[in-house]
């Protein structure tokens, strides 16, 4: 609408009117262009006042998957080692600082550190280091992290963020259980809660940003977690759950349950899906709905075929519109989508004068 200009002449036709003279017919033409509060107010004879312009819808552009994109480059020595992509952390660590900076490039906001996979017992059964060595290298993951953020910020200008990955304890068994979380039912609350408060302690002595709480398959795990975070009350984290199908997290509970659990934690600052199957979005949004959610909702989904159901066939661009109409505002891809994938995604919101990309409010 152009309001500075409709007393004069309708600037989205041919319709030319005056103040005094206006009538019903322009009107009529024009009615597609105003509100109808403007065309009351015009039809009685007032000149309306103009309403504040909208605000802008802010989105944050995420990272891709980083094991896949690893491979995809010729690291496929990863493939079936249980330390995942955060193997190349300690063997190449410039080509974990190479992809992150891919990532930025892309027009990454935000990228998650390769410590999906790492745990202080993997590096030191692969490598026959002390635990105090192994913790060290998982904050090393960090640090390529930020050395990146560094970098690119130096190159470009624009400010960037690192998201230090928190994975599933079930990611590190190598045997898809982040795709279920069965494990889960065989430890205790506190088994899981010690064991990842060990990891996270060398997570948070890195200082990302952010802590990416991803792929869990299980509200159990969710919640030791987040009880692991009370030891550390200044970490901001997300919590992003793996779902199996449009309605239920991997190991079957309903999302928005796990997403209302997440959100009791002081901790928490977005909520969202990853890992999942980029079909099954937009039905996952819809079940949170009616849930008052106040903060920031993220999708990092994949293409499909991980455990068996139809892979999907969208771009992430494609299905971003109808993405951010259910609510989610941070969005990005996990398995098989790559830097080439984010930098479509943000070519697309860049293009779209509704929104702002203005990063993160952390």
């Amino acid at each position: 609408m152009h309001y500075g200009h409709m007393w004069s002449h309708c600037v989205d036709c041919s319709n030319r009117f005056s103040e005094t003279t206006l009538t019903l017919s322009p009107l009529r033409r024009c009615i597609q262009f105003w509100s109808q509060e403007v065309i009351e107010q015009l039809i009685q004879g007032n000149k309306p006042v103009p309403p504040k312009m909208a605000a802008k819808t802010k989105v944050v552009v995420l990272d891709g998957g980083s094991g896949f994109s690893l491979v995809e480059a010729g690291h496929k020595e990863i493939e079936k080692d249980p330390l995942w992509s955060a193997l190349l952390v300690k063997t190449q660590p410039q080509a974990i600082v190479d992809l992150h900076k891919q990532f930025y490039r892309s027009g990454a906001d935000i990228v998650v550190t390769a410590t999906y996979q790492a745990s202080i017992e993997g590096y030191v059964k692969k490598f026959g280091m002390t635990q105090s060595e192994a913790a060290d290298v998982v904050t090393e993951g960090i640090n390529l992290a930020k050395q990146a953020r560094h970098q690119m910020q130096s190159e470009s200008g624009r400010k960037c963020w690192v998201a230090g990955s928190v994975g599933p304890y079930g990611a590190t068994l190598c045997d898809m259980s982040e795709y279920h979380g069965k494990y889960a039912e065989k430890m205790t609350s506190q088994e899981l809660t010690e064991w990842h408060s060990r990891r996270l302690a060398a997570i948070v002595k890195g200082q990302p940003d952010i802590l990416a709480v991803e792929t869990i398959p299980v509200v159990k795990e969710a919640e030791a977690i987040l009880e692991s975070l009370k030891s550390f009350p200044e970490s901001r984290a997300w919590v992003s759950f793996q779902c199996k199908d449009e309605a239920h997290t991997g190991h079957g509970e309903k999302l928005s349950d796990a997403i209302r659990t997440s959100l009791q934690s002081d901790n928490v600052i977005a909520v969202g899906v990853n890992c999942t199957n980029a079909n099954y979005i937009t039905p996952l949004l819809k079940s949170l709905s009616h849930l008052d959610i106040k903060v920031p909702i993220l999708v990092k989904p994949n293409k499909g075929g991980l455990s068996g159901e139809a892979p999907a066939t969208t771009s992430l661009d494609e299905k971003a519109p109808e993405w951010i109409q259910h609510g989610a505002t941070w969005l990005g891809g996990c398995c098989y989508y790559g830097p080439r994938d984010i930098a479509s995604l943000r070519h697309f919101l860049d293009s779209q004068p509704e929104l702002e990309l203005s990063g993160p409010t952390l």
